[in-house]
Parts: structure tokens; sequence; C-alpha cells
């Protein structure tokens, strides 16, 4: 029991670790931000396949710590932090309702909601987007809410396939 418990928590570590060298791209190539926090939440997923959502969380939480302390770009540590970290977490319980049209509501929720206080603090308070957009973020939500479906097909699609051909 000890010894799967202490496999699974090195995994978790590893993904921590990949989801950190996945977060430094985007601080390397600051186009990239979105889709590297994208892809680090899919990474903090596996470790939620493998052992459950107390490592996913703890995944996430390691994540998000090391990516504010590491990462030369605070951006996408924020990012990653406020959005695709918990994502992982918030898509894991709310799929378990098995009921597919409160499942998008409340998805879509989670997405306006932190998306709108992201484009809403990035531009008052952080000076990361231009403040046009930030004034007028009720405009950019249905695209972003758009994009969100599109990227949470993916991420089940993804999560699916390698579900499958890990056999966990």
């Amino acid at each position: 029991m000890e010894r799967k418990h202490n496999n699974t928590l090195t995994f978790c570590a590893m993904m921590a670790a990949l989801s950190i060298v996945v977060l430094l791209l985007g601080s390397l190539l600051p186009g990239m931000r979105l889709t590297v926090a994208a892809i680090a939440g899919m990474v903090a997923a596996l470790a939620v396949l493998r052992g459950g959502l107390g490592y996913g969380v703890l995944t996430v939480l390691a994540t998000a710590i090391l990516a504010f302390l590491l990462l030369p770009s605070k951006e996408v540590a924020l990012i990653y932090a406020a959005f695709f970290g918990p994502y992982t977490i918030v898509k894991n319980l709310i799929e378990r309702i098995h009921r597919q049209p409160v499942e998008w509501a409340l998805k879509l929720l989670f997405c306006g909601v932190v998306a709108f206080l992201l484009v809403f603090l990035s531009g008052s308070l952080l000076n990361l987007i231009p403040s046009v957009l930030a004034d007028h973020a009720w405009a950019i939500e249905p695209i972003i809410l758009i994009v969100f479906v599109l990227y949470d097909i993916v991420f089940s699609k993804v999560i699916a396939y390698l579900f499958e051909r890990l056999h966990w």
C-alpha cells in the first residue's frame, strides 16, 4: 500500500515538473502562453487519472506555486493558476454529475466567470492586456466561451485516449 502511494506521489511530482517545463516554454515564447498553459492543464489531468482527485489537486497546487517561483513570466503562471490548473479539477468534479446539459452549464459558468475576472484584472490592475479590451470584456466573452468549448472537447478526447492507451 505504501509503495503504491509512493509511486503515485512520485508520478505526480514528475507531472508537476513536466508542467513547469511546458509553462517555461510559454515564458520563452510569449505568443504561446495560452497554449502551453492549456497543455500544462492536460498534464495535471494525468495525475487525476493515475491517483485520483487528491493527487490532482496536489499536482495543480505544486505546479502553480513552482510556476510563480521559477518562471520568468508570471503571466503564464497566472493563466495556469487561475484557469487551466483548477479547470482540471473542476472538470473532474463536474463530469461526475453525468447530466450533460448541467455539466456544460457549470463548465461555461466557470469559464465565463474566471475569464471575465482575468480579463478585467489583467487590464485594470496588472496591465497585461490593453485597457480597451479590459473595458470591453463583455464583447470578447462569447469568443472566449466558443474557444473554451473546443478546448474542453479536445481535452476530453485526449484524456480518453490516454486513459485507454495507458491502461489505468
